[in-house]
């Protein structure tokens, strides 16, 4: 009977633990790409961890976002999975800005203002020195964790290609 309850407690408790699994596996693949995590921040259900892109001479950090939407229990996650938005957001910083820059900030803001960063979509984001390009994707976590190097070499796909489009975007801007 002890063993059962204990096996009950493990299993729930390796449902809320995915989302931390996987930002494991985030650091591990961001590091592979060569960028080191310089920091974390953690809530009961959100984790934001930034990386300091050294070896790319456009980009100056990348911000990772996980946000899991289920998982809570074992009925939401046998009906929906362990549902999480991966939201990346790429920063280039200039060093100097000059009037055309700052004009060029403010059309950029208004075309942006209703722009949702969901669904691959990219929105951009000026803060004097820093140019920001944010988008969103919907993941489910058990397709990257538990998996051995074939989930790895998944999530490292998909933050190579999602960091790509993010640069895509930031290119004209960067000085």
């Amino acid at each position: 009977m002890f063993n059962l309850i204990q096996q009950f407690a493990h299993k729930a408790e390796m449902r809320e633990s995915k989302d931390e699994i996987l930002i494991g596996e985030i650091v591990r693949a961001m590091a592979r790409q060569g960028y080191p995590a310089i920091s974390f921040r953690a809530h009961d259900d959100r984790q934001r961890m930034r990386f300091k892109t050294v070896s790319d001479p456009m980009l100056h950090s990348l911000f990772v976002t996980l946000d899991r939407k289920t998982g809570g229990g074992a009925l939401s996650e046998a009906l929906l999975g362990s549902k999480a938005t991966l939201t990346l957001t790429a920063e280039v910083k200039n060093r100097l800005s000059d009037p055309d820059d700052l004009i060029a900030m403010y059309k950029t803001d208004l075309a942006n203002m209703f722009k949702l960063p969901v669904m691959g979509g990219v929105k951009l984001n000026h803060q004097m020195n820093s140019v920001f390009a944010t988008t969103t994707r919907y993941i489910e976590i058990g397709d990257y964790i538990n998996k051995g190097d074939e989930g790895v070499d998944k999530l490292v796909g998909l933050l190579q290609k999602t960091t790509d489009v993010l640069k895509e975007k930031l290119a004209p801007y960067k000085k």
